[in-house]
């Protein structure tokens, strides 16, 4: 009787030690199908996303393309004005639908949301009530270009002093002058060369003198002087394009320059020449400093386009530039960068 109780006792003990190392393995088992399956689902989700990316990818490089034919269509115009259709408007560049996605083609109004380590504009929509979000394309030629603008040009924008003026063509020069290949600022101009030795504006800050909030602006809503500047056109200002800061440092006076908005403002398409320009403005007494800086077609032209699959919610950012030749259109600029998913 006490063997067989004492067997039986046994016999319990080994079936409970069991059924313990079953308990156990069946929840190691557990956590690795669980750790599979969330493995799993992770790897399906960045399928997803590759693959939303890739799409997001090609639906800003379609809109970038589509802007880009636009520009080709009218790249032979006699006259580009900002006053043409084309030029901008929500309803050619704002949400336009492009197979299962949307894409605008963005112009900020300010461009403070400027990233100085990456040395390129952010190209993020507007960030404060003061700044607001236009549509349409941005032209190279209707900013007074780094590479080749004078003393006097320089000191017409706000808070550019002379002393400063100086040093901005100095750094300039200095630059220049260790590129023996590099041409001229002076000859440049005159040869349609879109490009210098200063190759983005944010180096403008290594100029002594030169301050974030002289060249990008201030919180208060104050602009800097990089929104009218490039580095890249022909050198000549658009008569038909430049805002009236542009046109002030190029030598017009207030005057001239509130009847030339008043021209924009009637409904004008644009000055077919130079010598009609400075005729209707009445300066005919300037013409000799401003017939060779000014022009009335453009050359270059800048597009960012946000593309996303729901209007107004982009995940993707393509910022490039094309660049007008005699016979053919290329690109100059292709910045791509995927946008946080919201």
């Amino acid at each position: 009787m006490l063997k067989n109780a004492a067997g039986k006792t046994q016999l319990q003990k080994q079936r409970g030690f069991a059924l313990v190392i079953t308990l156990w393995v069946m929840a190691v088992l557990g956590v690795m199908a669980a750790s599979f399956s969330y493995e799993a689902l992770c790897e399906t989700k960045v399928e997803s996303w590759s693959s939303q990316d890739i799409r997001a990818y090609n639906l800003a490089r379609g809109g970038i393309h589509r802007a880009a034919g636009i520009v080709r269509e009218h790249a032979r115009d006699q006259v580009h004005s900002i006053t043409d259709k084309w030029f901008s408007g929500e309803s050619l560049y704002k949400d336009v639908q492009l197979g299962t996605g949307y894409y605008s083609i963005i112009r900020p109004v300010s461009e403070r949301s400027h990233d100085s380590k990456q040395g390129k504009f952010s190209g993020r929509p507007a960030e404060s009530k003061k700044e607001k979000l236009q549509y349409g394309l941005v032209d190279e030629e209707s900013r007074l270009n780094i590479n080749v603008a004078t003393m006097d040009q320089l000191q017409g924008f706000p808070d550019v002093s002379n002393v400063l003026a100086s040093n901005i063509i100095l750094y300039r020069t200095k630059k220049q002058n260790k590129d023996p290949k590099a041409t001229p600022p002076s000859v440049a101009i005159t040869q349609g060369l879109v490009d210098g030795p200063i190759l983005i504006v944010d180096e403008l800050l290594q100029v002594k003198g030169m301050t974030r909030e002289i060249l990008y602006g201030t919180p208060d809503g104050k602009g800097g002087i990089a929104q009218h500047l490039t580095c890249f056109s022909s050198g000549k200002v658009n008569i038909n394009t430049a805002g009236k800061e542009v046109l002030h440092a190029v030598g017009f006076t207030t005057k001239q320059v509130q009847a030339l908005l008043a021209y924009r403002l009637s409904g004008w398409k644009g000055f077919a020449t130079i010598n009609a320009a400075i005729s209707a403005l009445g300066a005919a007494g300037q013409e000799s400093h401003l017939s060779p800086v000014l022009g009335v077609q453009s050359k270059n032209f800048s597009m960012t386009c946000l593309a996303g699959f729901s209007p107004g919610k982009p995940v993707e950012r393509i910022i490039a530039r094309v660049s007008v030749g005699k016979n053919q259109l290329r690109f100059t600029r292709w910045e791509s960068e995927a946008l946080p998913r919201r």
